[in-house]
């Protein structure tokens, strides 16, 4: 009885002694990831609130038709709310199991399309060495909750769908000869004007013992004070002498970020907008005209929630 008694007493010591040595009174918490994507892109998900729900259980699949409820969201019994924003940092404030705790997640690039993401957390765990060690155990669950929502953020970060809300892929140009023609108009080109001008084109290449040999193109300057310059394209076969206001182009097949949109003028210019987004997250160079590929015949097809349209974007 004594012997087992000493060993009792050892063995407290020793987990006394392994508790003080091992477990700080402070025990601060870290989880870090990467993302393959831009810090911009990165910052506008994670700085935002009310975009949290759209990541917060994010899996594979495009998200963003999701909208913010609530400003605190939950991981595993877990409470989570964003309280204070900084340069590329966020203080977030974890209720875990009647603690809180005030935690930082940075933001860090690392190169022009990777981003490392830091959080962390302090959590007391006091003088008693029952209550470190209890403060311990929890830490633990705590990191394991936060590695949880930093591996649902690296899910939807690192797909481009979901950060712009279209589909980019880098691809070269299929036709690279075209007949283009233009023409100069007071307001921005309505869909009638832009196939009246490529059935002038399609009339032409078919005068010349021509065939049209993909979809047709087009392209809008505006020059200010109500002047709008259209451009627009038809690929062909057949090589001939430019005339009566048509020219002949051959396309550089060259390099493209595009993106394929379904739907009316609203969906093509949000893509838009998007693509150029992420020109800029991505510090990418166009020094080249950008066009519209129009793969749906509008003309034909009255219904635009059907049209299918690709934007093209030169890329170096």
């Amino acid at each position: 009885m004594k012997k087992l008694l000493i060993v009792l007493l050892i063995a407290l010591a020793l987990f006394v002694v392994g508790v003080y040595v091992f477990i700080p009174s402070s025990i601060n918490i870290s989880s870090v990831t990467t993302v393959k994507t831009t810090d911009n892109g990165t910052e506008r998900f994670l700085m935002d609130e009310s975009k949290w729900p759209i990541w917060w259980n994010s899996s594979d699949s495009i998200a963003a038709n999701k909208t913010a409820t609530s400003q605190t969201l939950i991981m595993n019994g877990d409470e989570y709310a964003l309280k204070e924003k900084f340069y590329k940092a966020v203080s977030i404030q974890i209720k875990h199991q009647g603690y809180e705790l005030t935690s930082k997640m940075v933001i860090v690039r690392l190169t022009l399309d990777s981003t490392g993401i830091e959080w962390k957390a302090n959590f007391a765990a006091g003088n008693n060495p029952l209550n470190r060690f209890s403060a311990y155990l929890e830490a633990r669950k705590i990191k394991k909750n936060m590695d949880e929502v930093l591996s649902n953020a690296k899910r939807f970060l690192s797909k481009d769908e979901n950060l712009y809300g279209i589909s980019i892929e880098r691809n070269f140009l299929k036709d690279t000869l075209y007949v283009t023609a233009k023409t100069e108009l007071p307001a921005y080109p309505s869909t009638q004007s832009i196939y009246e001008l490529i059935k002038k084109i399609q009339g032409f290449i078919t005068k010349n013992g021509a065939s049209q040999t993909g979809s047709p193109i087009f392209n809008v300057t505006d020059f200010g004070s109500g002047r709008f310059q259209l451009m627009a394209g038809v690929p062909t076969d057949k090589n001939f002498s430019e005339k009566e206001g048509f020219s002949l182009k051959h396309m550089v097949r060259g390099s493209f970020m595009i993106s394929e949109v379904v739907g009316g003028d609203y969906a093509v210019n949000k893509a838009s907008k998007s693509l150029q987004q992420y020109f800029s997250d991505f510090h990418r160079t166009s020094m080249a005209m950008s066009f519209t590929m129009l793969v749906t015949n509008r003309i034909l097809q009255p219904d635009s929630s059907k049209w299918i349209t690709k934007l093209y974007q030169p890329v170096y």
